[in-house]
C-alpha cells in the first residue's frame, strides 16, 4: 500500500510540474480588482472590442487542447483526461503575466500609432521577442492568426525574432518551450506595426516591474523541474505580483520611454499662472 501511495504521489507531483509549463500557476489567487480598456479593431468592416478576459479565456482553451493531446498519448481514457483537466484548471483564468503584458504592450501601440483611429485588423503587424504559449496566444487572438480565433475575415500578421536573432516561425507549445528556458529582460519586448504606413512602436517592459530572482526562480519550477516546495511557494507569490502589475498599473510605471501625463488640473493651473505672469509682465511694459 506504502509503494502504491508513493507511486501515486510520484504521478501527482509530475502533473503538478508539468502544469507549471503549459499554462498557469496552480494555487495562484485571482487578480484584484481591475480596469482596462478593450483593443477596438475593425475586421472585414466589423468593429470587434477584444477584452482582457477574451484573451485569457482563448490562452486557457489552447493549453486544455494541448494538455489534452498530451494526456491521450499516454493512453489515459477519456474520463481520466476530463477529471485531469478539471482539477488542473479549476480557477485558471488565463490572465497570467505573458498574456497581461502582451495585451497591455498591444493596447498601448495601438494608441500611438493610431490614435483616435481604429486599425484594420489586417494593417495590424507584430513582431514579439517573448516565446512564451501566453503571450503568443494573446498575440495570435488580436492578429487573428492563432487557430479557432472567432470573427475573423482578414488578418493581421504576427512574427516572433529572439533578442538573439532568432526566427521563430512555428508557433504552437511543443515548438515554444524550446526556447523558454533562458529568458531575459529583452524577451519582455513587442514592435506593433501600421503596415499601410510603416509606423512602428516599440514596447519594452521595465526591469524593476520584477521582484528580485524572478527569473531564477521561474527556471527552477517551470523548466528545470528542480524547485523545492518553499522556492514554488515564493515563485507563485512573485508570479501573482508581476500578472497584477501588468493589470493594473499605469503605463508609465509598466513600460520604457513612457511619460507621465501631466495632470489635467495641474494643467489649467500651469496655464493660468503663465497668462497671469504675461499678463503682469505686459502691464508692467506699458506703465
Amino acid at each position: 500500500m506504502k509503494s502504491k501511495n508513493r507511486l501515486f504521489g510520484i504521478v501527482l507531483v509530475i502533473l503538478f510540474s508539468f502544469s507549471f509549463v503549459v499554462a498557469h500557476m496552480p494555487g495562484a489567487k485571482p487578480p484584484p480588482e481591475f480596469e482596462l480598456d478593450s483593443i477596438v479593431i475593425l475586421d472585414g468592416g466589423t468593429k470587434i472590442e477584444i477584452t482582457i478576459d477574451d484573451v485569457g479565456n482563448y490562452h486557457n482553451e489552447r493549453m486544455k487542447e494541448f494538455k489534452t493531446k498530451m494526456l491521450k498519448k499516454k493512453g489515459k481514457t477519456d474520463e481520466e483526461v476530463a477529471k485531469i483537466i478539471e482539477e488542473e484548471f479549476a480557477g485558471a483564468d488565463g490572465k497570467c503575466p505573458c498574456t497581461s503584458c502582451a495585451f497591455r504592450a498591444v493596447l498601448l501601440g495601438i494608441s500611438k500609432i493610431w490614435g483616435n483611429e481604429i486599425p484594420e485588423r489586417e494593417d495590424i503587424k507584430i513582431i514579439t521577442r517573448r516565446p512564451t504559449p501566453g503571450a503568443t496566444q494573446c498575440l495570435q487572438f488580436i492578429t487573428g492568426t492563432g487557430p479557432n480565433v472567432p470573427s475573423v475575415t482578414n488578418k493581421g500578421e504576427l512574427h516572433m525574432i529572439l533578442a538573439d536573432g532568432t526566427v521563430v516561425t512555428d508557433l504552437s507549445v511543443p515548438s515554444l518551450q524550446k526556447y523558454m528556458k533562458d529568458m531575459g529582460i529583452e524577451s519582455w519586448n513587442f514592435i506593433i506595426i501600421r503596415k499601410s504606413t510603416g509606423e512602428e512602436f516599440e514596447v519594452q517592459v521595465k526591469e524593476d516591474i520584477f521582484p528580485e530572482g524572478f527569473e531564477e526562480l521561474r527556471k527552477k519550477v517551470k523548466m528545470e523541474k528542480t524547485a523545492t516546495k518553499e522556492e514554488i511557494d515564493e515563485f507563485r507569490t512573485m508570479w501573482e505580483e508581476v500578472r497584477d502589475a501588468f493589470l493594473t498599473l499605469p503605463d508609465w510605471e509598466l513600460f520604457e520611454g513612457i511619460e507621465k501625463p501631466f495632470p489635467v488640473g495641474g494643467a489649467v493651473f500651469f496655464s493660468l499662472l503663465v497668462i497671469g505672469l504675461v499678463t503682469i509682465m505686459v502691464g508692467t511694459r506699458k506703465r
